[in-house]
């Protein structure tokens, strides 16, 4: 069979070809493009699953036109149920894991709320610096901003006030009136 004077199989294998090389700019791009465009992002992007579908979609039809003698029509229906299935599985086991554990490290970060740290990177009133926990099973590097309007600069010790969005909120030491828990 054939579309527009085209084999399908030459459409499915460009198919394939191009949402691969679109999958792999994605991959390197995607934060950009779901910044710019003000799409929801994440492991689970609806964009993520959309390549993944056309790739398996246009994979499978691909090698069912070369290794069975069905009609191309069958092949399709029977490509686009296993590529169904395929995001499926890939959404439940694979994509669904990574966004739950990097909520889990969200919800790790509270337990510094109340500790100590070092500015290591100086936190400008504005905008973010870098904050190093130490504890008893070793020492994190976290992306930190400042709850007061001033400066912190980097050696600075500072009370973990809050966490927001995965960056700690500080305070500098001298100007905060809790007792640190470390």
């Amino acid at each position: 069979m054939s579309v527009l004077g085209y084999p399908l199989e030459t459409i499915y294998l460009y198919g394939f070809i191009i949402i691969t090389i679109l999958t792999v700019i994605y991959i390197f791009f995607g934060d950009i493009f779901e910044s710019v465009f003000s799409f929801g992002g994440g492991s689970t992007s609806i964009v993520t699953l959309l390549l993944s579908f056309l790739a398996m979609l246009c994979g499978f039809s691909y090698i069912g036109e070369y290794v069975l003698s069905l009609d191309s029509i069958v092949i399709f229906i029977l490509s686009l149920c296993i590529s169904l299935i395929g995001v499926f599985i890939m959404k439940i086991l694979i994509l669904k894991p990574i966004a739950e554990s990097e909520q889990n490290t969200v919800h790790g970060m509270e337990e510094f709320i109340g500790c100590r740290g070092e500015v290591i990177i100086t936190i400008p009133k504005e905008g973010f610096g870098e904050v190093l926990i130490s504890s008893k099973f070793g020492s994190n590097a976290i992306p930190a901003k400042t709850v007061g309007k001033q400066d912190i600069l980097q050696g600075t010790q500072v009370m973990i006030e809050g966490v927001q969005d995965g960056v700690l909120l500080v305070r500098n030491i001298a100007h905060s009136l809790k007792k640190p828990k470390w």
